[in-house]
């Protein structure tokens, strides 16, 4: 089962992908495109089970990307994700067939919610019986004093064993994990319209500049570039 990310933001493909991942899908069944014109040369070739589109996208928006990609790409369930609530969006989405409207910031739940409703299901999220508290712990504590020491008493594990099987299973270090976490709840604090300061310190990050390398590493652009970029 593939799915289609489409926006001209990378922080805010990289959230959702974030999302979906936290829901259980595979890294490789996750594609995405930067424009509407992307999302029509890519659902082509792709034909994904459900995509997501920003309203909003230079040149093509998302609206004119889906009636142009639709008739290529019969069975994808699309679901427009936008900032802006207003009705003739949601009566144009209705009558280009679309199947569901996410606000943006989309919440997780919201974004279960969703494929729920769509029937599209990953298959259970990585609980693993080992894992699954030390991954409990870091998503409660992503934005404190979260360590590999404590993680892995919960677990029942010595540090250096749980950073290796941690790695294995999940694709990545425990110490990436966590900054996917804090990174992404930063973009939803940033939009909300937190500065890059306090955004920074609600994520756990007290020195701005060693923030910003992080936010840049996992999005592609510093904080300041991403609020310069939505005004």
């Amino acid at each position: 089962m593939r799915l289609l990310i489409v926006d001209d933001e990378r922080p805010a493909r990289f959230v959702l992908r974030s999302m979906l991942e936290e829901l259980g899908f595979e890294p490789g069944s996750l594609a995405e495109a930067a424009s509407g014109a992307e999302l029509v040369e890519a659902s082509s070739s792709l034909r994904p089970a459900c995509a997501f589109v920003d309203v909003r996208m230079p040149g093509l928006d998302g609206l004119a990307a889906i009636e142009a990609a639709a008739p290529a790409s019969p069975g994808t369930a699309w679901v427009l994700v936008s900032g802006f609530a207003e009705f003739e969006y949601a009566r144009t989405a209705i009558r280009l067939g679309v199947h569901e409207y996410l606000l943006k910031p989309v919440r997780p739940e919201e974004l279960s919610a969703c494929l729920g409703r769509l029937g599209i299901l990953p298959r259970p999220p990585e609980e693993d019986p080992v894992l699954g508290p030390a991954i409990d712990y870091l998503r409660r504590n992503y934005n404190a004093d979260a360590s590999v020491a404590d993680a892995a008493e919960l677990s029942g594990l010595s540090p250096n064993y749980l950073s290796a099987l941690f790695r294995r299973r999940m694709g990545m270090t425990i110490s990436g994990y966590l900054a996917r976490l804090r990174v992404e709840e930063a973009t939803r604090l940033l939009r909300g319209g937190l500065s890059v300061a306090a955004a920074g310190k609600a994520v756990g990050y007290s020195d701005a500049r060693h923030f910003a390398r992080k936010f840049k590493a996992c999005t592609g652009l510093l904080p300041s570039e991403f609020l310069a970029g939505r005004r």
